[in-house]
């Protein structure tokens, strides 16, 4: 994996865009193609990784064309696309899914491996930034950009490698960690898997693959070798539980110890769920002393699109990455809790037609809690329409008061001018690509 050349197709995935820079750091020459411009794009044009968003052979640097040329894909990427069909075609060079290189690339140390439906991202990167701050050598692939380090992946050194387990298509079946945890499992990716059974099969085969130790959310009907929960007794609990504006105050019981008054700068009851999934399978690692970890908590530094609160004219703003019906729920249970009373808004964009016709009574359920409704169109991403299926149809069952379509060129008005006390703008796809976020003061 040194002094070779490759082209990654779909280089502005999150989870190819990490592995874009692992390959650069180690010297080896990086391009790749993407539609769209986004924010992991730009960290990577930084970082002096070449990158197109045209359909043309020709963008391709000729020096890079040889045979000895490594192809990374995306799943997301059709085979008619232009790229992945020539080298198909010319049947020289190594092609790979992304997937199959994460799987290579966690070989070479100690695996701590995040699945679940919900909350990998958060979780990998709590645990990330643990490693950090305490200076374990760790490297960690995130789907997501963290704050204070402006990337979704960190290289101290090759102790442990820190990743999401991604059941879409199948993915986390390509890896083989040495500890992993499962933070929950509901129905998603139907497109994939058609139905929830044959979704906690593959998670049931993952837990298999995991050589160690697994720490399973105390709910979910896998073996396992431990369980968490903020509800229910478990071998990992947190209890105790108090919600301050700044963080949450709780305690936190181990198999072999009891902390009390463990602060942490997070907000919302799924957040903590993810700290005390992180902490779980942290504290199965013998080379870590958990108890020198946990001051740590109170220094978070979060992720961008993860509950990121911000302040205008005295209205707070929420921006964050839901786009099932549990997360929604999830940020407007947060905000029922920690801004009591006030009224509330929502901006979402749909993330993809078969999920949206999936859970269309489940959006509209959760959406309608809101007391003003703002839907974009839906985000297709590697989909294609899918009829009946719209954001139209989703609107019709919203009960809200107010309710409309509207589009991304109009979410900075909305912001502004509504009289909404808590505004949340929610999505997976590019819905802030509009959002002018240098109108919020940071709180």
């Amino acid at each position: 994996m040194i002094n070779k050349r490759y082209f990654f197709i779909g280089i502005g995935g999150i989870g190819m865009s990490s592995i874009a820079q692992f390959f650069h750091d180690k010297g080896n020459i990086v391009f790749g193609y993407d539609q769209n411009n986004n924010r992991a794009i730009e960290i990577l044009i930084n970082k002096g990784i070449g990158v197109t968003n045209k359909l043309n052979l020709d963008e391709i640097p000729k020096d890079m064309m040889g045979d000895d040329l490594e192809i990374i894909y995306t799943p997301a990427i059709k085979p008619d696309n232009i790229y992945l069909d020539y080298f198909i075609s010319k049947g020289k060079n190594k092609i790979s899914k992304r997937s199959e290189i994460l799987g290579e690339i966690t070989k070479t140390s100690k695996c701590i491996a995040v699945a679940g439906t919900h909350g990998k991202t958060t979780t990998a990167a709590i645990i990330s930034d643990l490693f950090y701050s305490y200076g374990i050598k760790f490297k960690a692939f995130v789907g997501g950009i963290m704050k204070g380090y402006n990337s979704n992946y960190i290289n101290t050194g090759d102790d442990f490698v820190i990743v999401e387990a991604d059941e879409y298509d199948r993915s986390f079946l390509e890896l083989s960690p040495d500890y992993a945890v499962i933070t929950s499992i509901e129905s998603d990716h139907l497109d994939v898997y058609g139905d929830f059974e044959s979704l906690n099969k593959s998670f049931e085969l993952f837990s298999k693959r995991v050589k160690s130790s697994l720490v399973v959310e105390e709910e979910i009907n896998i073996k396992k070798d431990y369980t968490f929960s903020i509800k229910n007794d478990a071998d990992y609990k947190a209890s105790n539980i108090t919600t301050k504006n700044e963080g949450i105050i709780f305690d936190f019981k181990t198999p072999d110890s009891y902390f009390t008054n463990v602060f942490v700068k997070i907000i919302g009851m799924h957040n903590l769920k993810n700290v005390l999934s992180a902490l779980s399978i942290i504290d199965q690692i013998k080379e870590i002393e958990i108890s020198e970890l946990l001051p740590l908590l109170s220094n978070l530094k979060g992720i961008e699109r993860r509950m990121e609160v911000y302040t205008i004219n005295e209205k707070i703003i929420i921006d964050d990455y839901a786009h099932h019906p549990t997360e929604i729920e999830s940020v407007f249970d947060t905000i029922n809790n920690n801004y009591k009373n006030k009224s509330t808004a929502v901006i979402f964009q749909p993330h993809l037609f078969s999920r949206t016709r999936d859970f269309m009574e489940d959006f509209a359920i959760v959406l309608s809690k809101f007391d003003e409704v703002y839907l974009l169109d839906i985000y297709p991403a590697r989909e294609e329409p899918i009829d009946g299926v719209n954001s139209q149809v989703l609107l019709e069952k919203i009960s809200s008061a107010k309710k409309e379509i509207i589009s991304k060129e109009s979410i900075n008005d909305i912001v502004i001018n509504s009289n909404t006390e808590v505004i949340s703008i929610l999505g997976a796809g590019n819905i802030t690509e509009n959002l002018n976020k240098k109108i919020f003061a940071n709180e």
